[in-house]
């Protein structure tokens, strides 16, 4: 965003790098920590919230910053596979959750929503209100719509998404059972 002194700083590879360092070293850090197993997302279609929306001449989701987030999760996704062989006992993944959210978004009604592009916390007609206040006006059902404000899926939407990812990624329920290996102890115990 150009009211950001960053936005100056970096063009779209060196602002990828950047991110990639930062996660590189918090992943490490909690290599360290003992963290063996160990699943990251990636971003979903970020072009499609609210916010870029609404900073967009046309109200659709803007394919720069689409491409952004593909582009940053095709290099998490090489980090956690480097990380994964590089780190002793680590079980590190990359879950691609663009196609699950992106889906959401491009078909709201696929999934019981009726709003997909604008919030349902908003400040009146002033947007983009950038965060939910006090003040702000409401939708009279917030499980209708993906976005609770410019940035954030409802609880509704997360629980879907999630949902889907569990079943996208094949990971157990609590109540499941797994014949799989018990995890690698972390160095701590």
């Amino acid at each position: 965003m150009p009211v950001y002194r960053d936005s100056w700083t970096y063009n779209d590879d060196t602002f990828i790098q950047y991110l990639i360092e930062t996660l590189k070293g918090q992943l490490k850090a909690l290599h360290t920590l003992g963290a063996r197993q160990l699943m990251v997302f990636g971003l979903g279609p970020m072009g499609c919230i609210p916010l870029q929306r609404v900073l967009s001449a046309s109200g659709n989701c803007q394919d720069r910053t689409n491409k952004l987030a593909l582009s940053f999760n095709k290099a998490a996704a090489k980090l956690i596979d480097d990380l994964g062989i590089q780190l002793a006992n680590s079980s590190f993944r990359f879950g691609d959750a663009y196609d699950v959210v992106n889906d959401v978004i491009s078909n709201p009604n696929k999934y019981g929503f009726e709003n997909s592009d604008s919030p349902c916390c908003s400040f009146g007609r002033i947007r983009p209100a950038l965060t939910c206040l006090p003040a702000s006006s409401l939708c009279k059902d917030r499980s209708k719509y993906v976005f609770w404000d410019e940035y954030h899926p409802t609880d509704s939407a997360n629980q879907l998404i999630a949902n889907e990812l569990i079943n996208k990624f094949g990971f157990l329920r609590l109540n499941q059972s797994s014949s799989s290996p018990a995890p690698s102890p972390s160095p701590l115990n």
